[in-house]
């Protein structure tokens, strides 16, 4: 009753004080609102002023960096004596220019293109007037636009201009250099860049470029003295200011414009945020006049004000949070209440992250050491004991198992050792199904001498159970004695019990994986063994082509998918008679026509099986040849599955050194000239440079 009757008092006498303040506010805000827009205008017309000074130092950052790209290719000339040698000017091809330039090529009359650095692609043409400045000694920049993306840009330079060694040189700049962006960001802060030519074309942007933006710089550069402007994008308000840069002075080259917009929303924003803060000050200043009022008031409004502060806290996620209360009323209990609340939503959100942790590792990989690593990783931290440890039993021998175990925090990683697991502890275990708690003077169980001899004495254990079978347990260590709190044993039992159902999930889905693979090698085997010569055909092309995809840089899934076509890429002979894949003689045209018919059969026996789409194109692909000759469709080069053109090599490779009834397998170097000469007609040449280079290294080791 005296808590409820202070609280009502303490009400009336602040609604009393804010009526007070609200008078004597009113001329103020007043006062201010009218100032308001005046000020506006002047933060505005000082980002004008601001954005036009900025726009001209970028231009003229960008002028300087072009003069030095120009200067790098002088340098690169006279070190390398590229006109009087063809010398070693990529030796000296230093790391500075290699943050500049994508290519760097020389060009004299009459010669092909040379790559000095680099690989120059698709150098641009010149054009009449360029060609006369380069004979004159004048240094071209031109670029070239690209949708959605910067221009490719280009300095052509010429060396002993007018003379018979007259030599030009090619360098791509890297565009990022020029205009300043990525790593070294040259761009002002909080400001979007367009850069056009002369005939507006965009040459480089950092947001979709307004469709009257270049209008409004066209309009300007013809009438205006004032280089600002204003343009509308995403339904938000841009000041800008433009700038040329004169690229004449020193280079044969259009002018560029550069283009510095920012949004009026960051403008303002100093504003704004007085506009949230206005009110406080204005309080601030009563609150002096009216100090005893004030006084009064605090000692009740204090602890109000305190919580509040804690409840947004909280609000934002910010669980640890504490707050402190000494007023030695019902305020302090309150506040003694909140932070009982905020150590159980600490507690709570924790398990639930470390929930989500090992959830989002389920989803990711359902890989069980991944699982587990990051079930690890999380739990160590929640639970914040000395050490925790997940022993994997081995389904087929139950009395070991794998140990994962993190015992400091300098560990990066678990570690992992093979344990025995004595019977009498996997009876004890299995016997407290929900906890084992080992503490005190008595002797722990047998495979906890392993930690025990590290110093730990006090051992919380959680069996885990996969289909009623003890699977493993979470160890929780100390090396004091070890205690945790009731709530925190049940969070650690519902982790245990996740991390269960995770392993089952991944053994589950292992088993799937091993039943998949078996049942395509089942069926790669069903088809050679049609026919006595081709026995192991399919898992040989498979092999082969597995070791092209890793010497090519394949990544591991798309390895195992191409494996998996290997095996299957012959399926379709399943409907071909034996009489002709035995045949010891030439096939006739309507047997060939027949042989043909085997990958369309392949490709509708895999059909229905949507586990098999990707392997598809494989099968009806892998007898098209890169010069568009082969069959069933006639595909040529990329057009053709990349699988597919590994597969080729390899069947092609496996077929001709193995025995047919026609014929006896080749030799391997007979083999081996046969691919060099059809790599870019029969075969992807990129395929069989892979190969060969296989076929060497297994040489280099005989």
């Amino acid at each position: 009753m005296n808590f409820t009757s202070g609280f009502l008092r303490s009400k009336i006498a602040c609604r009393f004080f804010l009526l007070f303040i609200c008078c004597a506010l009113l001329p103020m805000i007043a006062l201010t609102i009218l100032s308001f827009n005046q000020v506006i205008r002047q933060l505005e017309l000082q980002t004008h002023k601001r954005l036009q000074d900025q726009t001209k130092a970028y231009g003229m950052s960008v002028y300087e960096r072009l003069m030095l790209l120009d200067t790098d290719l002088e340098v690169l000339a006279a070190h390398a004596q590229l006109a009087g040698t063809t010398g070693s000017a990529t030796e000296h091809f230093s790391e500075r220019l290699q943050q500049r330039f994508v290519a760097i090529s020389k060009y004299r009359a009459g010669h092909p293109m040379v790559d000095i650095a680099g690989h120059m692609v698709d150098p641009p043409e010149l054009d009449p007037a360029e060609s006369d400045a380069l004979h004159k000694g004048e240094t071209v920049i031109t670029a070239h636009p690209l949708p959605d993306q910067a221009a490719r840009l280009f300095i052509i330079k010429p060396i002993n201009p007018g003379s018979p060694e007259e030599l030009i040189l090619y360098g791509e700049i890297i565009p990022s250099y020029v205009w300043g962006l990525g790593v070294e960001n040259y761009v002002p802060a909080q400001t979007e860049l367009f850069v056009l030519d002369m005939t507006k074309r965009v040459l480089v942007n950092s947001h979709a470029v307004p469709e009257n933006l270049a209008l409004k710089v066209a309009l300007r550069q013809e009438g205006e003295v004032h280089r600002q402007f204003e343009y509308q994008h995403d339904d938000a308000a841009y000041l800008a200011s433009y700038w040329s840069i004169f690229l004449k002075s020193k280079f044969f080259a259009q002018t560029w414009t550069v283009v510095l917009g920012q949004a009026k929303t960051e403008v303002l924003a100093p504003l704004a945020h007085f506009r949230k803060i206005f009110p406080l000050v204005v309080l601030l200043s009563l609150w002096i006049v009216l100090l005893l009022s004030l006084i009064f008031i605090r000692r009740t409004l204090a602890p109000v004000e305190i919580l509040k502060e804690g409840t947004q806290r909280v609000g934002r996620r910010d669980f640890s949070t504490r707050v402190t209360v000494t007023s030695g009323d019902e305020f302090q209990e309150l506040a003694a209440s909140f932070n009982t609340m905020t150590s159980q939503l600490d507690q709570q959100f924790k398990a639930m992250s470390t929930r989500a942790e090992i959830d989002r590792a389920i989803l990711s990989s359902l890989d069980s050491g991944k699982i587990i690593n990051t079930a690890l990783t999380n739990m160590y931290d929640f639970f914040g004991c000395d050490l925790i440890a997940f022993s994997l039993i081995n389904p087929l021998q139950e009395n070991t198992a794998q140990v994962f175990s993190l015992q400091n925090t300098q560990q990066k990683k678990p570690a992992m050792e093979t344990l025995k697991i004595s019977e009498a502890d996997a009876e004890l275990l299995t016997k407290n199904a929900t906890y084992l708690l080992c503490d005190g003077p008595q002797a722990p169980l047998d495979h906890l001498s392993v930690f025990t001899e590290k110093g730990f004495h006090a051992f919380l254990l959680l069996p885990v159970f996969l289909k009623n079978r003890l699977a493993g347990f979470v160890t929780l260590g100390s090396r004091g004695q070890c205690s945790i709190e009731e709530e925190k044993l049940q969070q650690a039992r519902h982790l245990a019990d996740q991390l269960a159902v995770a392993l089952s999930n991944a053994r589950l889905i292992e088993d799937m994986e091993h039943l998949t693979l078996g049942t395509i090698e089942a069926l790669a085997r069903t088809v050679d063994a049609k026919s006595s010569w081709t026995s192991g055909h399919s898992e040989r092309v498979a092999e082969t082509a597995v070791k092209i995809a890793r010497a090519m840089g394949w990544a591991d899934k798309q390895v195992e998918t191409l494996f998996r076509g290997g095996l299957l890429h012959d399926i379709g002979k399943i409907g071909i008679p034996l009489a002709i894949l035995d045949k010891p003689d030439k096939l006739t045209d309507a047997e060939y026509t027949k042989v043909k018919d085997h990958p369309a059969i392949g490709a509708k026996i895999l059909e229905p099986i949507k586990a098999y789409a990707d392997i598809i194109p494989m099968v009806v692909q892998h007898h098209e040849r890169f010069d568009g000759k082969g069959y069933p469709s006639g595909l040529a080069g990329q057009a053709i599955d990349i699988n597919a053109r590994i597969l080729a090599v390899a069947d092609v490779y496996d077929a001709l050194i193995s025995s047919r009834p026609y014929r006896q397998g080749w030799i391997e170097d007979k083999v081996i000239t046969l691919l060099k000469n059809e790599a870019g007609r029969q075969f992807d040449p990129d395929v069989v440079e892979a190969f060969l280079g296989i076929l060497a290294t297994s040489r280099m080791h005989i």
